[in-house]
């Protein structure tokens, strides 16, 4: 009952229903939509009196137009007659001149024209007064000559005259020209007649309308009217805005809608014709459709809110229903939940469903799923406590479990004194494997990798999968590091073994870190922490290897950290150097090369060898930063050679295993050597053998990538590493340098001597140049040039040389481009 009372609590807390929310924005959506059209249609009929007025506009233009051209015509074609005697041939100017004298009168009348000017071919004035003739009459008469036709135009300046210009023909002469002045009475009247307007005026004005002033001649009632008219125009109303769409006033109680027509051929743009139209009837109209059309809408309006209301009562009895048997499913009532909802169905549901109605099916489905839900809720809780605590690909516990399993054995090893290990293990070259094959079989070795680490471990001991290609053994009941080494022995033989799977097989090492504690004072990241720098100690040993954490490793790896972080200050700062040590050719020593060794001086510990501080720092990200270090400084010291007269000189850079994996380094060599404008064929890159047979075919690819640049390539420390002569076919090398621990002993072991002798009559018969390092008495090279060696680098020419140095040894022991040594 509790919860029945938490409903009632709950439909007595809604304030503003959910349907009646609907139903208002529906209203509101529907009064906005009505306010819209009605908008609209109020719109429209104002706009039917604008377009009215610009169509009564235009009409007014075409009558004013058609009147001004059929008054124009009855003076033209009395011109065009007049002037002919009675025979049909045309008049003297002295005949014409006494005829326009008898017919003054009858123009006067039936034309309205008050003066003639005739003007002879030459200009001269033959009839009119001058003194009334207007100044613009003689370029009239001057058009009108030249052209041979009419010119019209209309002048306002105190009064509105209309002036035309007709050349005529006259007997034994050019033609003459007739000048009529006009009133414009009769066109005012004519125009007041057929647009059936209140009042029509011209006036004159420029801008506002209340420059504007009466100009025609008008009665003075009518005058007036006409200026009240202009009064009553508000101060803002422009010419522009009278033309374009007319303004209305209120005048005499009744609507005006005043306009103004541009005079036609105007003398002066000044000069308009004021329209005064009632128009008190259709704006009356016009807001009795707007009465109604308002009116209407809120009716309709009214209808459909009544309607909404109730169709929507109905749902929202529905819904306050349904809220009553919801909470039955969250108390897992299910049974009550489906007997009340089979009450609630009655035959509109059943014969014209709704989305209430599908609402209603849907909860009770709802409740059939949650019954079903409730019944595998414990097996899927155990399965996700599965999948969080072991390892999806292999089925070992993942590093969560593992943790937690480390946290409990390190409490329980501190309580009762005991000691405890932790293995951590690493797939030697996993990462080529995985990027050569793809990764769907790198999970499949990782599968097969997992399975044989759990064979040689007893049940109690527990492997986990850390990550990647690492695995952890948390080993229990050992007491002394005797057995953990047959532990870690036994991991390492499970693996001597290939692994097959597929068409696959894989001949895969572990490196393994270890670290035992006796002690009960460290936790369990930390005794993590020393299994993997053991491990790093192991694969240092070029792995299938274990090794046990000792304090030396943590201070061997705080000082990696130190030595990285001075060597970061160092390269900023210019503690870094090169130094060269030249190759000769032999058995002529003449200087062919130098080979750039990199220096570190630092400020407070002096000279870092790098022996000690490259094998430190090879695997970090720093040690790519110097390696193009060294790239961009050995090109600009191969510049400076070739300024200074060494242009046959080459120069030699040592080239890392990753450096020569990266991707970048044929771009960045390129980029340089055009930096530093130097040939590509003096630039030697040296490899070991190492970087370059741990993938064979990628090795090839940038091989051949750099030689097509020009780049020369040599092999390093030859004879120390994978030496075959199916690699020396594969690799695109040219020179092949023979490691300094096999030129050291030769001169006092055959073994020794037969090595070098061998290899360098192979490389040479492959077409090869051999570089002999490490030469340090005239014994060595004496032999070396009887095996038939082509160049030669070490002690015996000279030590590597500071660059600051370098200019200083050269003058010093070259001559005439030889190597000197105090033999010779």
């Amino acid at each position: 009952m509790g919860s029945a009372a938490d409903v009632l609590v709950l439909v007595m807390q809604v304030k503003l229903s959910f349907l009646t929310k609907v139903m208002l924005l529906v209203l509101l959506m529907m009064a906005s939509i009505t306010a819209l059209i009605s908008s609209l249609l109020i719109q429209q009929s104002n706009n039917a009196i604008e377009t009215q007025h610009q169509a009564m506009q235009q009409l007014n233009m075409r009558r004013y137009q058609l009147l001004n051209t059929l008054l124009d015509d009855r003076i033209q074609l009395w011109a065009e007659t007049f002037p002919r005697t009675k025979g049909g041939r045309p008049a003297t100017l002295k005949e014409l001149t006494s005829s326009i004298e008898g017919a003054r009168a009858s123009l006067e009348v039936y034309l309205q024209v008050d003066n003639i000017w005739l003007f002879s071919a030459a200009g001269m004035l033959l009839h009119g007064e001058e003194s009334a003739m207007p100044g613009f009459v003689a370029t009239m008469r001057q058009r009108a000559f030249s052209e041979l036709r009419p010119q019209m135009t209309t002048s306002c300046e105190h009064l509105c005259r209309r002036y035309v210009a007709i050349p005529v023909m006259v007997q034994d002469d050019d033609p003459a020209v007739l000048v009529f002045s006009s009133g414009t009475q009769e066109l005012v009247a004519l125009l007041s007649r057929f647009a059936d307007v209140e009042r029509i005026a011209i006036v004159r004005g420029e801008q506002k309308a209340a420059s504007m002033e009466v100009i025609s001649r008008l009665s003075a009632s009518n005058k007036e009217h006409v200026s009240n008219i202009l009064r009553q125009l508000p101060d803002n109303t422009t010419i522009e805005s009278l033309i374009a769409q007319g303004s209305r006033i209120d005048y005499d109680n009744r609507l005006m809608l005043v306009s103004l027509l541009p005079v036609l051929d105007g003398r002066l743009p000044d000069s308009y014709i004021l329209f005064t139209r009632d128009i008190t009837q259709q704006v009356m109209s016009a807001r009795n459709y707007q009465d109604w059309v308002v009116g209407s809408a809120l009716i309709i309006l009214a209808v459909f809110a009544v309607l909404f209301y109730l169709i929507l009562n109905r749902s929202r009895k529905k819904l306050i229903a349904l809220s009553w048997r919801l909470p039955l499913l969250a108390e897992h009532r299910y049974d009550e939940f489906k007997r009340a909802s089979t009450q609630n169905i009655n035959f509109t549901a059943k014969r014209l469903p709704d989305e209430l109605d599908v609402l209603e099916t849907a909860a009770s489905n709802l409740a059939v799923e949650l019954e079903r839900i409730d019944t595998k809720m414990n097996e899927t809780t155990a399965k996700l406590e599965n999948m969080a605590m072991f390892d999806v690909l292999t089925g070992l516990p993942n590093r969560n479990m593992l943790m937690f399993q480390m946290e409990k054995e390190v409490s329980y090893r501190t309580r009762n004194a005991k000691p405890m290990a932790v293995l951590f293990l690493d797939m030697d070259d996993f990462k080529r494997i995985n990027d050569i094959h793809g990764h769907d079989v790198g999970d499949k070795l990782i599968k097969a990798a997992a399975s044989r680490l759990s064979a040689p471990l007893r049940d109690s001991d527990l492997a986990a999968r850390f990550g990647g290609d690492e695995f952890v053994i948390l080993l229990s009941g050992v007491e002394n590091r005797i057995q953990l080494e047959v532990v870690a022995s036994k991991l390492l033989r499970a693996f001597d073994a290939p692994i097959q799977f597929d068409s696959h097989q894989f001949y895969i090492s572990l490196s393994i870190g270890i670290a035992f504690t006796d002690k009960g004072d460290i936790s369990a990241v930390d005794l993590l922490r020393h299994a993997d720098i053991a491990m790093y100690e192991a694969k240092a040993q070029s792995g299938s290897a274990y090794c046990i954490f000792d304090k030396t490793m943590h201070q061997k790896v705080m000082r990696r950290v130190e030595l990285e972080n001075d060597a970061r200050i160092g390269l900023s700062q210019g503690h870094f150097s090169l130094a060269l040590q030249p190759q000769v050719e032999m058995p002529s020593r003449r200087l062919v090369g130098m080979e750039a060794l990199i220096r570190w001086h630092h400020p407070e510990k002096g000279f870092i060898s790098p022996a000690e501080f490259i094998p430190l720092l090879e695997n970090t990200s720093l040690m790519m930063t110097i390696d193009y270090w060294v790239i961009s400084q050995s090109l600009s010291k191969l510049a400076q050679l070739h300024a200074n007269g060494f242009t046959d000189v080459k120069i030699a850079i040592n080239v890392s295993a990753a450096q020569f994996l990266d991707s970048s380094l044929p771009a960045y060599l390129e980029q340089q050597i055009a930096y530093y404008n130097v040939s590509a064929e003096h630039i030697e890159l040296e490899l070991t053998e190492t970087a370059l047979v741990a993938d064979m075919n990628r090795a090839t690819a940038t091989l051949e990538t750099i030689r097509a640049m020009g780049c020369l390539i040599a092999i390093d420390d030859f004879g120390t590493g994978y030496s075959s002569l199916g690699y020396l076919k594969a690799l695109p090398a040219d020179y092949i340098k023979v490691d300094r621990s096999f030129v050291s002993g030769m001169v006092e072991s055959a073994d020794d001597r037969s090595i070098v002798s061998s290899t360098i009559s192979m490389v040479k018969g492959m077409g090869l140049t051999v570089i002999a390092e490490g030469i340090e008495t005239e014994e060595q090279f004496e032999m070396l040039t009887g095996f038939g060696c082509h160049q030669g680098q070490g002690y015996l020419f000279s030590p590597p040389i500071p660059e600051a140095a370098l200019w200083e040894e050269l003058n010093k022991n070259l001559h005439q481009g030889v190597w000197k040594t105090d033999a010779s």
